[in-house]
């Protein structure tokens, strides 16, 4: 997650990691369960730094799942439910009273990763940066400002 303010300022930072609810064995439903704990905390920690906007991957307009020859990496890309999560991401985040708005995410992860060695971010805090950039156009039609707070940082997930 990344906290961006009006210029596209990086105000804060703050991942969630859980590796093993992908691992061999680990429970489907503890894995969901931990996810959504997880999306949870991001929101609220979020909430409470001001936020009024949030963005997540538009995942529509990605392909669908890509196999790898790596079995590990087919058994975790299969068992990550991106849409499940989104859906429930839009609902808690609107229930916090944040807009709510779906970014294209074509080529975030590589500009994320080039980005993400300059500025000291792992891979996935520089792709949801990105993500925000788009969002604010970077320079090319920057958003309204307003006298409420709220709309002055955005979080990207």
């Amino acid at each position: 997650m990344v906290i961006v303010d009006i210029q596209g300022i990086i105000r804060d930072t703050k991942t969630e990691w859980f590796p093993e609810a992908t691992s061999h064995g680990f429970s489907k439903n503890k894995a969901h369960t931990m996810r959504l704990q997880a999306l949870a905390r991001l929101l609220n920690y979020a909430y409470h730094h001001g936020v009024g906007i949030v963005l997540f991957e538009d995942l529509d307009r990605i392909k669908k799942h890509r196999y790898t020859r790596s079995k590990t990496a087919n058994r975790k890309i299969t068992r990550f439910p991106k849409r499940k999560l989104l859906q429930h991401g839009i609902v808690m985040a609107m229930k916090y009273g944040f807009r709510v708005y779906l970014v294209n995410p074509a080529y975030t992860s590589k500009i994320g990763e080039k980005l993400g060695k300059e500025l000291g971010l792992d891979r996935h805090t520089s792709s949801a940066y990105i993500l925000a950039l788009k969002y604010l156009g970077v320079a090319e039609k920057p958003l309204s400002t307003s006298n409420n707070r709220r709309s002055h940082n955005l979080f990207t997930y």
